[in-house]
């Protein structure tokens, strides 16, 4: 894993600068840590913080009825895991999603339909720490991620960020 996060880092800065998508990107980068962790699906939501919803959200491995069902979320209302770490800027870890309190029925029961019992969702936060989105990686229940998986995560939340922040660039062209 330690030669995963130089090849991401630079792959997806050379995808930016030849103007590939964010979305197609941000995908890779899902895929590419779900290879080095068995067992985990990897996603990313995308906020629109005009609205204070999600926008968006990228899980390559899901069925697209998952994503789907993200967008137009109301951060302020912290029904699942992601809105609430965007919420408070925060990492936040649900051991088991089935029995946690803090969450909506409605997004327990997504997550549970879609095989996600137990998950950690880690804000992607911009260089003036303002979020952008999350990422998202499951594991098993009973299992979390070890020291040196969650420091990737972290490392690759950071790395999501940027390319967040380049799809907003992108974006902002596309309008001018």
């Amino acid at each position: 894993m330690s030669d995963l996060l130089p090849d991401l880092t630079a792959r997806t800065l050379d995808q930016m600068v030849h103007g590939e998508t964010a979305d197609h990107i941000l995908r890779e980068l899902c895929l590419s840590f779900e290879r080095e962790l068995p067992e985990s699906v990897v996603g990313v939501t995308i906020l629109d913080r005009s609205a204070g919803v999600f926008e968006h959200a990228i899980f390559p491995s899901l069925a697209e009825d998952y994503a789907a069902a993200l967008k137009g979320i109301l951060v302020a209302d912290k029904p699942g895991s992601c809105a609430l770490a965007v919420f408070d800027g925060k990492t936040v870890e649900c051991a088991d999603v089935a029995f946690d309190g803090r969450f909506s029925r409605g997004w327990k029961d997504l997550s549970l339909k879609h095989g996600l019992r137990a998950l950690i969702s880690i804000p992607a936060l911009d260089s003036r720490r303002v979020a952008l989105g999350t990422l998202v990686v499951t594991h098993p229940p009973g299992a979390p991620l070890s020291d040196g998986q969650r420091s990737m995560a972290e490392a690759l939340t950071a790395l999501a960020a940027r390319v967040l922040s380049y799809r907003h660039s992108q974006m902002a062209e596309s309008v001018h």
